[in-house]
């Protein structure tokens, strides 16, 4: 089987920093176009100034053969954020999105917010300029079950927000519920992404057969019931369902320890995931839509020209499973299984 696709667009991605960055941009630079990039560093990325001198770090970092890699930078939503610049950074055409982070839901979110009430003035300037709220929709209530988070958020804070600004466009972010799901297909203004780890794993391939720190991510992987109806949706062709890795990499000194940090790093083989789950769906066909044109028409731009051929065939190859930063953090990688069923291929 073989099919081709315009190149994919990552909608989601967390490119970290320093050695970090330079050791996993490659990966994502590859395989994608535009790549929206997460403003969760160390130091939250509030203005205009640190997005440009952060995306000007991604660039320098990413390689030569990069296939037209375009990060898009989004603000971290904050009170640091002014608003004045925030509208400014987004008529300049540097800022693509602001992202909210509820405070202490995961990696870097200390500076997140309390309720997403508290930033309606910055919501009015995202409306007003059509530009999109990405929410990370997880509850940090600690009475509320680990696997219900993403639907107490949404009923708790999502959908009161969603009726009090209906013009304010929203992408529900690495969506791993039913609950969430149902949001998106309730409130014209949603989209979703949806991870390749959310798709291909439900939380028995975490926790049932000892606990596996590389599948641990947040929101967590759910149950089967959920997968299903998260691979449902993203197979079946609708425009407000496109592909945004998480792909997050942490090294495994942070992920084997007595609390791992949340992340799957999926760059490296997420679009053969992928390709392997709309495949075992009889959905192959959708898989463009998915991966190349919903997103794209989402965020207002046009698919890529340049295409990509996937095709399904045994792979007889040692496929890494680890990488190494510049100074020996490793890395383990997500997803190889998949890529000794596909090959990849950049078309001219």
């Amino acid at each position: 089987m073989t099919i081709e696709i315009p190149v994919p667009d990552d909608w989601h991605v967390h490119l970290r920093d320093d050695d970090m960055l330079d050791a996993v941009v490659g990966y994502t630079a590859r395989r994608f176009r535009y790549a929206m990039v997460m403003p969760n560093l160390a130091a939250p990325i509030t203005d205009v100034a640190d997005a440009e001198a952060y995306r000007d770090r991604i660039v320098a970092a990413a390689p030569d053969d990069a296939v037209d890699f375009r990060p898009q930078m989004t603000l971290y939503c904050s009170s640091a954020v002014d608003l004045a610049d925030l509208r400014a950074g987004i008529e300049s055409g540097v800022i693509r999105a602001v992202k909210y982070y509820p405070a202490g839901a995961t990696t870097n979110s200390a500076a997140g917010g309390t309720a997403m009430a508290d930033f309606i003035d910055l919501y009015e300037v995202l409306a007003d300029t059509d530009t999109r709220l990405l929410v990370h929709a997880e509850s940090t209530d600690p009475s509320v079950d680990i696997f219900a988070r993403e639907a107490a958020f949404i009923e708790r804070e999502l959908i009161p927000l969603a009726a009090r600004l209906p013009e304010l466009g929203i992408t529900l972010e690495h969506v791993s519920t039913k609950a969430g799901i149902a949001f998106v297909d309730d409130h014209e203004q949603a989209g979703a992404t949806v991870t390749p780890h959310h798709l291909a794993k439900e939380r028995s391939d975490l926790l049932a057969d000892g606990m596996r720190p590389d599948l641990y991510c947040k929101p967590v992987i759910n149950s089967a019931e959920d997968r299903d109806a998260l691979v449902a949706a993203a197979t079946s062709g609708r425009a407000d369902f496109f592909l945004g890795t998480d792909s997050a990499p942490h090294p495994t000194t942070a992920k084997y320890g007595p609390k791992a940090k949340a992340g799957v790093f999926n760059a490296a083989y997420g679009l053969e995931v992928v390709a392997d789950v709309f495949d075992r769906a009889g959905a192959i066909d959708n898989l463009a839509a998915f991966t190349s044109t919903n997103g794209a028409a989402c965020y207002g731009v046009e698919p890529s020209e340049r295409r990509l051929r996937l095709e399904k065939s045994d792979i007889d190859a040692d496929l890494a499973t680890t990488f190494s930063t510049a100074n020996g953090d490793e890395v383990v990688l997500f997803g190889a299984d998949a890529a000794t069923r596909w090959s990849v291929t950049l078309l001219d």
